[in-house]
């Protein structure tokens, strides 16, 4: 199998990288204002360093570039670590779904970092241009883009490609399939939960739970778009007018704690973290077909980021076989 292009780092470079990725999780938006050096920037990242969308850096890095290329985009408080695990034929080895995308569909990946506390719709307009830019300068033409985006990642890519058409830029174009990976469409309920807890804190007359509540509402903004899975910054469009990319297939995968789909924990609690699609309330925006949703028993959030069975449906997808 193929080797992952994120050689394990060093514990403290690990441990520091994985450190500031959780600080803008939660204050990005404040660290960017007060521009604090802690604040990233957004970038492709290659062996845990910036790779900027010039040609000459992209044949450094890929000296044989294909046709094909993949994108993939972490989620809340993450880097482009979190795509890798244990090579099942070798657990020795690391491998990651972009490394095996590569080897078996000849997908060139790329693994984007970010400010994961700015607003999804920050982030989303980044991209957008971001995306161009890697178009412009890539050293063959670009036939197909696919994008893979976990938890809040999926929300910049449905946020970038949105933005992308607005400004008719080339590459939405060259989009064939967005994959989902637990990416809370319909909202996150732990965000709903945290909301609900601020402002019953701030309301209760007590100088101390006031001020934990004021601690609590200084959560990044990037967080709080997650409560309604906001894709759109405020002086855009009504939410729920974001269409699906039109040029594009969309796929999502869901985990769930238990084996049973029907059971109440199931239904409630979906991964732990995000609900399983049509699992809420009717959505006002644009529904996603229900034949493109699969559901993984007994795997949690986090694990849909390095989990065997799932990349085996992403490839099974971009076969063209037919879902089971």
């Amino acid at each position: 199998m193929a080797e992952d292009p994120h050689p394990p780092a060093g514990a403290a470079q690990a441990w520091a990288t994985s450190a500031v990725s959780i600080v803008n999780g939660f204050f990005g938006d404040y660290l960017r204002e007060r521009q604090n050096g802690l604040a990233i920037d957004m970038a492709f990242y290659h062996r845990n360093r910036p790779l900027s969308p010039s040609r000459a850096d992209l044949l450094r890095v890929h000296p044989q570039p294909t046709g094909k290329v993949c994108v993939l985009v972490h989620g809340l408080a993450g880097h482009e670590g979190v795509w890798t695990f244990p090579d099942p034929a070798d657990p020795t080895r690391n491998t990651s779904y972009g490394a095996l995308l590569h080897a078996e569909h000849g997908y060139l990946p790329l693994y984007l970092r970010y400010n994961t506390g700015l607003p999804v719709g920050a982030n989303g307009q980044r991209l957008a241009v971001l995306l161009d830019e890697l178009l412009a300068a890539y050293p063959a033409p670009v036939e197909d883009l696919l994008l893979i985006g976990h938890s809040m990642g999926g929300l910049v890519l449905r946020s970038a490609c949105y933005y992308g058409e607005q400004r008719q830029l080339a590459w939405t174009s060259k989009v064939s399939r967005v994959f989902y990976l637990g990416t809370p469409h319909d909202g996150a309920d732990l965000e709903r939960l945290a909301h609900a807890t601020t402002t019953t804190l701030q309301a209760v007359p007590n100088p101390v739970t006031r001020i934990i509540g004021r601690f609590l509402h200084r959560r990044s903004q990037g967080v709080k778009d997650l409560r309604f899975g906001t894709l759109l910054e405020p002086d855009g469009p009504a939410q729920h007018d974001v269409p699906w990319l039109a040029a594009a297939e969309h796929f999502l995968v869901a985990g769930t704690l238990t084996g049973d789909q029907q059971q109440f924990a199931t239904l409630f609690f979906g991964d732990g973290l995000v609900r399983v699609p049509g699992a809420m309330a009717a959505n006002s925006r644009p529904a996603q077909p229900a034949s493109q949703v699969h559901l993984l028993p007994r795997v949690h959030h986090l694990q849909l980021t390095r989990n065997w069975e799932v990349y085996e449906q992403i490839s099974a997808w971009c076969s063209g076989a037919p879902q089971e």
